[in-house]
Order: C-alpha cells, then sequence, then structure tokens
C-alpha cells in the first residue's frame, strides 16, 4: 500500500530541478497530487516530524511547505493533530452522475438549435440503409434469432482488418463488438480498476467515463492539461508518481478537441509500460481529423504498454449506430465478451448486420462527414467573430467541438440561460475531474448544417451570454 509520503518522495523526485526553495518544491507537489484527486479532500498528511524524517528533509522546509499551503487554503489544521487536505481539494465528488449527465443530455423538448450533446445526424449512407435495409443486405433483416451475443463473425473481421490498417497487428479473438464506445469503455473499466484504485483521466474529460469509474468504485486522478491539450510531461510525472491502474486518453480530446503529437503518445506509452498502468485509448473521434492528423494508436506503438483501444460508429456514421469495440488482448477480450453477453445478450444482429455494411464504405462516409465539418466549422467561427468576438476559442486539431471561453461567464448560469433560449449546451463543468477545469467554458460541437450553427451562435451571443 503507498503511502502519502511514497506518492509525495516520487513527485519530489521527479520535480527536484535546483530552482526555486525546496519548500516550495514540496507544497507544488503536494498541490499537484490534490489537484489531480491522488490525494483527496479530507486526507490526513503526515506530521511535519514524520514527513521530514521520511523525505530526509529539514523539518524548516516542511514546516515552511505546510505554512505555505495553509496561507493558499490548501490545508484544514487543528491544535495537536496533523494536517489535512481541505475544501479546495474537493474532487469527482463535488458532483453527482446526475448532475454531470444533466448537463449533456438534450431535454424533453426539442430545441431551436441543439448543441447540448455532440452527437452527429445520419449521414447519407445511414439514410438509404434504412429506407430498405432488404436491399443492402440482399436478403431479410429478420433472419434467425436476432442475437449475435458474441459477435457477428463478418463484423468482427471488417473491424479487424480497421485496426490493422492503423498498425495494430490485431485477430478476431482479440475483438469484443458492444453496444457503442460507452459500454465498450464501462465494461473496460469495471473489469481492469478496483475499488478506491486510482484511474488516471485528463483533467477535462468525457463525461460518460464518471459512471464507469463510480461503478468501479475507483478513484479519478486528473492529469494536467494546457491550452495545446494534455501536458505530456507533467502527466509522465503523475503517472510514475501515483501507478495509476489505468489512464484513459480521448483521441481526439473530448471536449477540447486537441491531440497528442507522435511523441507525446510515445512517451504515454513507455511510461505506462514502466509503471504497469494499462492505457485505455479512446479513438471514438480519432477519424475526425480536421487540420491536424489523429495520435497514432497507443497499441501500434510496440512499447509493450498493455491497451485496450475502443472505437465504434457513432461519430462518422451516426450517434443512433450503438456498435463499437474494443481490442485488447485474447484473455481479456474472452473474459469481455462473456461478461457483454450476461449483461444485454449482444448487441442487435441486425444492427451489427447494417454496420457490417455500412463499413464497406466507411472512406466515402468519413469523406463526407469530414467535409460537412469543416463547411460547418467555418461558419461557427465567422459566426463567433460576428456575434461574440470577446468569446475565446482555438481551431480544433479534428472532432466535432469547439470548446470555448467565454470571459468572465459562470459556466453553469451561461448554459441555463442557453437552455431558456433553446439553445442548450453542455457548460464546462460537465467536464471537469477536480472543481475549475471547466469554469467558464462551455462545448459548442458543430455537426449541425451552417445555417443551424450560425442561428444557435447569434442565439447564445444574444441571449445567454
Amino acid at each position: 500500500m503507498r503511502t502519502t509520503a511514497d506518492q509525495l518522495r516520487d513527485v519530489l523526485d521527479h520535480w527536484r530541478s535546483g530552482t526555486g526553495p525546496l519548500y516550495q518544491q514540496l507544497a507544488d507537489a503536494i498541490v499537484s497530487l490534490a489537484e489531480s484527486g491522488s490525494l483527496e479532500h479530507g486526507t490526513r498528511l503526515p506530521s511535519e516530524r514524520a514527513l521530514a524524517d521520511s523525505l530526509h528533509l529539514s523539518r524548516n522546509t516542511v514546516t515552511s511547505a505546510y505554512q505555505r499551503l495553509r496561507d493558499d487554503a490548501w490545508l484544514d489544521t487543528r491544535a495537536g493533530a496533523a494536517p489535512t487536505l481541505g475544501s479546495r481539494a474537493r474532487g469527482l465528488d463535488a458532483m453527482s452522475l446526475q448532475d454531470r449527465f444533466a448537463k449533456i443530455l438534450p431535454g424533453n423538448q426539442a430545441p431551436l438549435v441543439g448543441l447540448s450533446s455532440a452527437c452527429p445526424p445520419p449521414a447519407p449512407s445511414v439514410v438509404e440503409a434504412f429506407a430498405d435495409p432488404r436491399s443492402m443486405l440482399e436478403a431479410s433483416p429478420t433472419l434467425g434469432t436476432g442475437y449475435a451475443a458474441l459477435g457477428d463473425p463478418d463484423l468482427v473481421d471488417v473491424v479487424v482488418a480497421r485496426l490493422r490498417s492503423q498498425g495494430i497487428e490485431a485477430s478476431a479473438d482479440e475483438v469484443v463488438i458492444t453496444s457503442g464506445g460507452q459500454q465498450a469503455l464501462w465494461l473496460t473499466m469495471t473489469e481492469l480498476v478496483g475499488p478506491d484504485a486510482p484511474v488516471a483521466l485528463e483533467s477535462v474529460t468525457y463525461p460518460g467515463v464518471f459512471d464507469a469509474i463510480t461503478s468501479a468504485g475507483s478513484r479519478p486522478l486528473a492529469l494536467p492539461m494546457g491550452p495545446g491539450g494534455l501536458d505530456v510531461e507533467a502527466s509522465v510525472k503523475l503517472l510514475k508518481a501515483a501507478r495509476p491502474q489505468a489512464a484513459y486518453v480521448t483521441t481526439f480530446h473530448n471536449p477540447t478537441d486537441t491531440t497528442l503529437t507522435p511523441d507525446g503518445a510515445l512517451a504515454l506509452a513507455e511510461t505506462a509500460a514502466a509503471t504497469g498502468t494499462t492505457l485505455v485509448d479512446d479513438r471514438i473521434t480519432a477519424d475526425l481529423a480536421l487540420d491536424g492528423t489523429a495520435a497514432p494508436a497507443f497499441a501500434s506503438l510496440g512499447t509493450g504498454a498493455s491497451v485496450v483501444t475502443i472505437s465504434g460508429l457513432s461519430k462518422v456514421f451516426w450517434g443512433g449506430m450503438r456498435i463499437g469495440w474494443l481490442h485488447t488482448n485474447a484473455t481479456l477480450a474472452a473474459q469481455l465478451r462473456q461478461r457483454k453477453a450476461a449483461m444485454d445478450l449482444g448487441s442487435s444482429a441486425f444492427m451489427q448486420r447494417i454496420a457490417r455494411e455500412l463499413m464497406s464504405g466507411f472512406d466515402e462516409t468519413l469523406q463526407w462527414r469530414q467535409e460537412a465539418l469543416r463547411e460547418s466549422l467555418d461558419a461557427t467561427l465567422e459566426a463567433i467573430a460576428e456575434y461574440a468576438p470577446e468569446w475565446q476559442v482555438r481551431t480544433p486539431d479534428g472532432g466535432p467541438s469547439l470548446w470555448v471561453h467565454v470571459p468572465g461567464a459562470n459556466a453553469d448560469r451561461f448554459a441555463a440561460r442557453a437552455a431558456d433560449a433553446g439553445v442548450p449546451v453542455a457548460p464546462g463543468t460537465a467536464f471537469e475531474v477536480a472543481p475549475g477545469g471547466g469554469a467558464a467554458h462551455f462545448r459548442l460541437p458543430f455537426y449541425l448544417t451552417p445555417e443551424e450553427m450560425r442561428l444557435g451562435v447569434k442565439v447564445l451571443a444574444d441571449r445567454a451570454a
């Protein structure tokens, strides 16, 4: 069992650089672990004497560090007792799952322009497929029992071919067909991590992962992010210090739509291999490159890291295409396949057959989707420049959303006014692992037509800001 002192020793060893007083480096190490969720609100820290002995520091250094933390309201202290982390260290538990999902799911009323969910309308190939499924399948869509509990074999073969095209040495026994990426994520997390074990996440992240972590009884560990995406150097230090059982990383990142560089991806994978951390590589949006190239799949890098790769059809074809998959080692895949079958008797055989046929035209549909996204993005950026020039955005590397900063705004109040105006959006608070990560931000998906996006931005600027 790693103690608080063990974690602090690891972080301090990686942070010591000879610049700045040592007591400040120690204080920064404690804040880093608190902000990430590795040390939680209420955690009792060692006494000054005990921590000084454990870290081979002078007691004056520890005393000064603790005093700095008290001054900055990170520590709660009582006479005669060791200090504990105060309310600034509150993390995931500060928001219920119901509150989090309420922020991103559409309501019962049809909105004027619905922007709360980053799910696309159907591509033309999907509309055509469901208009006449018998023609596409060249057979009745109601053959057999309707079950494909262990995955349609032909669909599995198509998925294997796609994984191999991404540099992943996949085989059929390593693939699990799931009811979308969310189920793949839930199965993976609840199988891999145990109660109270840390799971590393980007400090703002896809809200669906929180349900999986809560179901597993695990604790979130926030990987630092900067304006350009994940802070790889700081994240590597944190992984080495905390050694989480799993690290969840999205490509392109949801909600900021940044991506790792190849060197950054390699550094994370090498660190995960060294720390025994399983990388959960969420590549649901990886195909939606706009002005950048997606980071390579972790499983293609040959580092020896344990990797679970998750993908699916919902972001390219249609939000209603609840067909996804995961790739991992054959032993874990077999366990997850059986768990899924016990859970829901397998994804619909009909939908799997439709997915199999749609994937034969994957490249054509992807090209259509990328062109549509670029047109809507251009219209959205033009509308922001015209109606809300104070909003701060960066052009995304890929993916379907903008991460919008509204200076001085309260994210939740902004979202409430947006919903009242008929243009619901997801506030940044829905995505944050630790409080403050989504402050004054909202996610703005641009899947809708250019005309709808212009109208949505105008209404938001007029009535929500």
